[in-house]
């Protein structure tokens, strides 16, 4: 019973290949965010019995709220044409304005009216961390008691290590059109291939029987582990997006834009594709045109409720949302060439965060039984936090409306779900159907 125990727990790291049996938002073994919980309450259950699932089950919140949140705020290339035009000091005629713009954010300009600007973009994200944990090293925990006035009242703690490979790919592919002059329309639809793999090991079990005054060990062996992988790809969640130009339409060097983007929940939130969740951003673009040209972005994401966050109950709740800000320059090689840097910010305001926690065994246990005398508990208290990351690339123009690009995005700071570097390639074509 151990054995087969151990072989379901131990894929139980993180939320890859699995589903919850028997919870309302999971409902067979295929769906990639109940692995987690699915393994646990298998463990519990087969170790303890089913009183203790309960408290297994909750330790999936925090990874998944990672996870989801993460979704509805991974940078996105710019949906904006390179080459616009501006008057030289002195001339009234515009001329090319060669720089070619940012990467990772968007720029006040809009395309015109008659104009289709079209991308292709490519990311890979190789997740590392959670909230500081290393996802090498990933603890799973948690303790139960029985409820008073069980007749045998007994406590039971249970925990684990999880070495979790997690990796998203995703392929961009972006729609801006002028509806005027000074107004454009974009739609950003992703595709995503998720793929994770877990090896989970040194599974202790413990329990103490309170009337007995005695605690009893069910640990398997510390070498022993069992892995487990799974993969899912498809479309994730389509935004639409609208800006307005009201500063620089004028051909001059300053330049401001108002927008607003909607996300829709298109992607399989069970399967991380996307969040499970309506979202949406206000936001406000400035840019001064010049050679060296600085830009920043300032927004404000709002998200709905998605079920990814409560597994253990079926209901909706919301996913967090917050301040996002990108500030960088980009300076013009040439006329076919410009570097590109941006620093880059994501709030996430009352957002689960994992968390681990060690207490003492009280009575201590006594020797001989190879119990510790602390056991470990992994919970989710809600914080604030503010993930920073900075991008830095190139543009390459070979000829007209065509444009290549490639960055780097590096995390500064380890809090979330965190990365390792972050390579971005794509390639941009302005269509032009009329003249404005």
């Amino acid at each position: 019973m151990k054995t087969k125990a151990l072989l379901f727990i131990i894929c139980l790291a993180v939320p890859p290949a699995v589903t919850l049996h028997g919870q309302s938002a999971c409902s067979n073994l295929t769906k990639l965010v109940c692995q987690y919980p699915f393994n646990a309450v298998v463990l519990s259950g087969k170790t303890f019995g089913s009183g203790a699932q309960a408290a297994a089950l909750a330790a999936s919140v925090p990874i998944n709220a990672a996870i989801a949140t993460q979704l509805t705020q991974l940078p996105v290339p710019s949906a904006t044409v390179g080459v616009i035009s501006i008057k030289r000091t002195g001339s009234e005629v515009p001329v090319p304005f060669n720089n070619l713009g940012p990467i990772l954010t968007d720029r006040p300009d809009t395309v015109g009216r008659g104009h289709i600007f079209a991308g292709f973009g490519y990311q890979h994200f190789n997740f590392n961390a959670l909230d500081g944990f290393d996802l090498g090293s990933l603890p799973m925990a948690f303790t139960y008691s029985d409820p008073v006035g069980t007749k045998d009242p007994r406590v039971y703690y249970g925990s684990m290590q999880n070495k979790v490979s997690f990796q998203l790919d995703q392929y961009i592919s972006i729609i801006t059109a002028g509806l005027t002059r000074t107004t454009d329309l974009s739609v950003i639809i992703p595709a995503n291939s998720i793929s994770v793999a877990v090896t989970s090991s040194n599974f202790q079990a413990y329990e103490y029987d309170i009337l007995g005054n005695a605690y009893s060990n069910h640990s398997y062996q510390q070498f022993t582990s069992v892995s487990s992988h799974g993969s899912a790809s498809g479309i994730g969640d389509v935004s639409v997006g609208l800006k307005q130009m009201i500063v620089g339409q004028q051909h001059i060097r300053p330049a401001a834009a108002v927008g607003a983007t909607f996300r829709f929940p298109t992607g399989d939130s069970l399967n991380y594709l996307g969040s499970g969740a309506l979202g949406g951003s206000l936001y406000l673009l400035a840019e001064y045109r010049a050679r060296f040209a600085p830009h920043l972005k300032l927004a404000y994401q709002w998200n709905d409720s998605s079920k990814v966050l409560n597994l253990q109950q079926g209901a909706a709740t919301r996913l967090p949302g917050g301040i996002q800000y990108a500030a960088g320059t980009d300076f013009r090689v040439n006329r076919k060439l410009t570097l590109s840097g941006d620093f880059l910010g994501n709030q996430f305001v009352n957002t689960p965060n994992f968390t681990a926690n060690n207490f003492q065994f009280n009575p201590a246990p006594g020797p001989g039984l190879g119990i510790p005398s602390t056991y470990t508990v992994v919970t989710s208290p809600v914080n604030t936090y503010t993930t920073a990351n900075f991008s830095g690339g190139v543009k390459f123009s070979p000829r007209g409306p065509l444009i290549f690009y490639g960055s780097a995005l590096v995390s500064l700071n380890n809090v979330g779900l965190r990365s390792d570097v972050v390579p971005v390639v794509g390639i941009a074509y302005n269509f032009s159907r009329r003249s404005d």
